[in-house]
């Protein structure tokens, strides 16, 4: 599990299509498993590898991605069921922050494949700013914690949380208001 920065909050990632690495960080964070885990991705073709992108959802990433944004869209066959939502959806993200674009261009090399964009916190916690407070409240809350198998360091982080919007066909919907304002997403074009 590797914790990094990303333009708004730390994050945690592990490969998606390794179930044992899922399991572990579900673990981890306490997390109920049928909550599916955003992704990490290099670019707007990655994006349409594993998602079906409307002229909509085109349209918003290309206002706002990279950038502190998630966009929830259907998720083609190649993504397996049980990385899914229940509607059949996945979340993808384009990080804007130098650190997030190194690590996911040096993991899709070694992996050829994603990273979770899951926030690093015990679920129903706060995500603090700092990998030694991300740390300090896994380890208080799980006495079995050993720690990331890389920490990227990229200082204080206290932004918030990225804005989660879903794009079925060409309708919108502002599933988690973030950095970027549902007027910006509903006025892209």
């Amino acid at each position: 599990m590797i914790l990094y920065p990303t333009e708004t909050i730390y994050g945690i990632g592990v490969n998606p299509f390794a179930s044992a690495a899922m399991q572990a960080m579900f673990d981890l964070k306490g997390r109920d498993e049928r909550k599916v885990a955003s992704w990490l991705v290099r670019s707007i073709e990655d994006i349409e590898h594993f998602a079906i992108m409307s002229d909509r959802a085109r349209v918003i990433a290309k206002n706002f991605l990279p950038g502190p944004l998630t966009l929830v869209l259907p998720a083609k066959d190649i993504v397996p069921t049980s990385l899914r939502s229940e509607e059949g959806t996945i979340g993808i993200r384009i990080s804007s922050d130098p650190l997030a674009q190194a690590l996911i261009e040096r993991f899709w090399k070694e992996h050829k494949a994603p990273l979770t964009c899951t926030s690093a916190n015990v679920s129903g916690c706060d995500t603090a700013d700092t990998p030694a407070e991300i740390i300090e409240q896994f380890a208080k809350a799980r006495p079995d914690f050993t720690g990331f198998t890389e920490v990227i360091d990229g200082g204080k982080r206290g932004g918030i949380a990225s804005t989660v919007v879903k794009v079925i066909d060409n309708e919108v919907t502002v599933a988690r208001l973030g950095a970027i304002t549902t007027e910006a997403i509903l006025s892209a074009r």
